[in-house]
């Protein structure tokens, strides 16, 4: 019982890791997308 727990645990835990950093990598996408359309809106003002 106690090894089937532990692996609940880590599987838990490593779930967790992965949804953490797949939602940085989303936050990170997301920001460097807005600076890159600032630059291009900057460099282009009247189109």
């Amino acid at each position: 019982m106690w090894l089937l727990f532990v692996v609940l645990f880590v599987g838990a835990a490593l779930l967790v890791k992965a949804a953490a950093v797949l939602l940085v990598v989303l936050v990170v996408l997301v920001v460097l997308l807005g600076l890159t359309l600032r630059i291009l809106r900057k460099r282009r003002p009247r189109g």
